[in-house]
């Protein structure tokens, strides 16, 4: 799978390091690369190629806006995706930094889910909807409560599976907690995934539908369930 590469440019360490923990973490194809200033920038730009620059507007030596016109005038730069994340949020910034040619602009303080889903809109290589679901046959156990369902997996992504539950099986609510089990074949399982229901329905319109459909999203991986996660997309692209 190849690692799509983000330069993120912000003067405190702390915002950097939120950035670079939440991305590589929620989002399993980039490489992050970091710098305090737009000067710093420059030097990583002129020396290797990035899909995307995350930069924060106020900075000492160069700031956001001037690495952007920077950017924009360059003769083999300027076509770079590049999202403006700061804190200022004055209509008369945004109109700024669009008429500077910003693709997007993301206000302080943010959620990661908010910047990738930006970043998706800035630039399909980050649109995980394109990549990470894996269309997949395997099976998937869910434990809620007292309860235990076993049934097939249609998809299966870094934010959560879809899978199909006969009717007949117990079946979880909206919003309810559980663990996910998730097995393609002997040697490629993770187990023990934690997770909520986010849609239940019948597989198809009719009232006789023999399967229901249950969609989950994984909550609070650890490190090690994201790398158990990571290897199996991983396996299931190059199968």
């Amino acid at each position: 799978m190849a690692k799509y590469k983000v330069l993120v440019v912000d003067d405190m360490a702390s915002v950097r390091k939120f950035i670079k923990f939440g991305l590589e973490k929620n989002h399993p194809n980039v490489e992050i690369f970091e710098a305090s200033n737009g000067k710093e920038a420059q030097n990583f730009l002129e020396t290797s190629k990035f899909d995307l620059v995350l930069c924060d507007w106020e900075m000492p030596f160069m700031n956001g806006h001037e690495l952007l016109t920077w950017i924009r005038n360059h003769p083999t730069l300027k076509s770079l995706p590049f999202i403006m994340v700061t804190a200022k949020s004055e209509k008369d910034n945004v109109i700024q930094a669009l008429q500077a040619g910003v693709n997007g602009y993301i206000i302080k303080p943010f959620t990661i889910e908010g910047l990738i889903q930006k970043m998706g809109e800035v630039n399909k290589k980050f649109d995980r909807r394109q990549y990470e679901r894996v269309d997949l046959d395997g099976e998937v156990t869910l434990q809620f409560g007292e309860r235990v369902s076993r049934g097939n997996i249609l998809d299966l992504s870094m934010g959560g599976l879809l899978c199909n539950l006969h009717r007949n099986s117990p079946i979880p609510t909206i919003l309810e907690k559980l663990l996910c089990d998730i097995k393609i074949d002997n040697n490629r399982k993770v187990l023990g995934i934690e997770g909520f229901v986010v849609r239940v329905q019948a597989a198809e319109a009719f009232i006789d539908a023999e399967y229901i459909k249950v969609a989950v999203k994984f909550l609070g991986l650890s490190d090690k369930k994201v790398k158990e996660l990571k290897d199996l997309l991983t396996s299931l692209s190059q199968a």
